[in-house]
């Protein structure tokens, strides 16, 4: 059993990276990746994970990227930390300034439809512990009685994941928001991936839904692999996935994408057979 794509609190997850790493050795794990969002402060104490974890630990992140207007996510794999850091310091704002951003622009979409709320909604997602500010008006909209004529469709309702991916980050809904000038390209990232000395994978491919498709095959002959199986997958689509990776010689991963009692309805461990992992971790190792 393995899980290559959790995060810990270090982002958006719920336990500290010792947490995870105890829960993994619990199911007796052979591969683990912590892939925080944007950081991986969770590796400044890995000279000690040996002491709570016996199996392979292998250095992730997953960087928030830009591809032809969409907002996407890049898993990065068997990197060096301090270039990394570096890169990431370099390439990235800081998450305040993009975070805060975000919740401007995304309130006067709002605004602009129509939508109204307390005249201080603002400054209290400053007092607020919600990690992500968009996650944060979510919450907001959905309390109008008037959400159904915003948001006709009930998975953006009840998950604010969702509705980031389908609406906030998709240019044909009108809560579109355009951060090409705060994230970096798709591109760009993998290159700093690389210049790390690692792997580059796009992970949950299908959360893009009719964009899914022009994702893969766009970024394609820039990756390395992608995360092939992941729990809200059909059987259909991991095989699909899969054959993608055989016929374009990329390697295949495979994770929950956890992040604890935040999203209790996702549990550690993933399907992927550990063979698939066994040939990249020994490739990454070797070059």
């Amino acid at each position: 059993m393995l899980d290559l794509h959790m995060h810990s609190n270090c982002s958006d997850g719920a336990d500290t990276p010792t947490e995870l790493l105890k829960k993994c050795e619990r199911r007796r794990f052979e591969y683990v990746s912590i892939t925080d969002h944007d950081n991986c402060n969770a590796y400044n104490d890995v000279a000690n994970w040996a002491k709570v974890f016996s199996g392979k630990i292998i250095t992730g992140i997953e960087l928030q990227a830009y591809f032809k207007g969409l907002s996407i996510e890049i898993l990065g794999y068997s990197f060096d930390i301090a270039k990394m850091q570096r890169f990431i310091k370099n390439l990235y704002l800081p998450f305040d300034v993009v975070n805060n951003e975000e919740l401007k622009r995304l309130y006067g979409v709002c605004k602009n439809m129509g939508m109204t709320f307390e005249n201080d909604v603002i400054e209290k997602y400053q007092k607020s512990d919600i990690y992500y500010a968009t996650e944060y008006l979510h919450n907001e909209i959905i309390k109008s009685e008037y959400t159904k004529l915003f948001i006709p469709d009930n998975e953006s309702q009840e998950r604010e994941s969702v509705f980031f991916k389908r609406h906030i980050s998709n240019p044909n809904s009108p809560f579109y928001i355009d951060e090409s000038d705060l994230i970096p390209s798709a591109e760009k990232v993998i290159e700093i991936i690389h210049s790390a000395g690692g792997l580059a994978f796009i992970p949950h491919v299908f959360q893009y839904e009719e964009d899914a498709l022009n994702v893969l095959n766009g970024l394609s002959g820039f990756i390395d692999g992608v995360e092939c199986f992941y729990p809200s997958f059909e059987n259909e689509q991991m095989e699909f996935l899969s054959r993608f990776c055989n016929e374009k010689n990329l390697f295949i991963s495979g994770g929950s994408d956890y992040h604890g009692i935040k999203r209790p309805e996702i549990s550690l461990g993933s399907k992927v057979p550990k063979e698939y992992v066994d040939e990249w971790y020994n490739h990454s190792k070797l070059t």
